[in-house]
């Protein structure tokens, strides 16, 4: 893992983000809101002090940094897109290569399944970033209805014979 610049925090400011102490921060930024508000990289997630979150790596599908704007994509325990955040970086240093590494590095495998008929998924396992646990998710191309019990089961048997192939 590259090693990034790091600014640090006081003891006040990580108690106010919430920070754990087995957190360690890895890349600062800050929003110009005028009050220069945070936003903090560490090892196992995202700390916007604006709005008061804390987002798991495994929770972004993607991040994407345009100067001066951050765009995040975030996605629910079953991979799929839930929304996202824009946010405008006023002092950014490291803190989008931070970010990146962080979000690929949730990411496990990441393989795409053809279901038949020109219909394809992704089949993704991602490592939370909280625990030490794996979590799997079938996303299915756009247009296709995720709660069509056929495509479930396609992408189902899909997930299984990856799991099987892998041994996870």
């Amino acid at each position: 893992m590259r090693p990034f610049a790091t600014s640090r925090l006081s003891k006040e400011a990580k108690a106010e983000l919430g920070i754990s102490k087995s957190e360690k921060v890895m890349a600062v930024g800050t929003e110009p809101s005028g009050s220069e508000m945070l936003v903090v990289a560490t090892t196992r997630a995202l700390y916007l002090q604006s709005s008061g979150e804390r987002l798991r790596w495994d929770a972004l599908s993607k991040a994407i940094w345009a100067e001066p704007i951050l765009t995040l994509t975030l996605i629910d325990d079953s991979g799929q897109v839930i929304g996202g955040r824009a946010i405008e970086l006023g002092q950014a240093t490291d803190l989008p290569a931070a970010i990146h590494d962080r979000v690929t590095d949730s990411v496990i495998v990441s393989e795409r399944a053809d279901l038949g008929d020109g219909l394809a998924a992704m089949l993704v396992a991602r490592r939370n970033s909280d625990a030490d646990e794996i979590w799997w998710s079938v996303v299915f191309e756009a247009g296709l209805d995720p709660t069509d019990p056929e495509l479930i089961t396609r992408a189902a048997k899909e997930l299984s014979q990856l799991r099987e192939s892998l041994g996870i």
